[in-house]
């Protein structure tokens, strides 16, 4: 699955895993041990202040990132990214105007 969102904060990022991505992967017995993020202020900072980092620990959950300039360290989400503009922007954006970020959450 995927979502779209207008900020790239750190609140943003731990509602994401808190709300979606932690409990679907524990309805399906899959306990993370370790996140892959990269290193946008969203994921990163002081350990003892960032909320990204401090609900990780609260969780007791790995964080490590991916190198500098390197997107193919973290490959399945640039594939995505790819696809989502191949796939859906670059085609659903000829044919229509979008007017909010919900609006195209629901064609996408």
């Amino acid at each position: 699955w995927g979502r779209l969102f207008n900020t790239k904060i750190p609140v943003t990022a731990v509602q994401t895993l808190n709300n979606d991505v932690l409990p679907f992967l524990e309805e399906h017995n899959v306990k993370v041990q370790t996140v892959l993020t990269d290193n946008g202020r969203e994921y990163c900072g002081r350990e003892d202040q960032h909320p990204f980092e401090l609900f990780l620990q609260l969780e007791e959950i790995a964080h490590r990132t991916t190198k500098v300039r390197r997107p193919q360290s973290n490959g399945y989400v640039e594939r995505l990214h790819r696809t989502l503009l191949d796939e859906h922007f670059r085609i659903a954006g000829r044919t229509k105007f979008y007017e909010s970020i919900d609006e195209m959450q629901i064609d996408l």
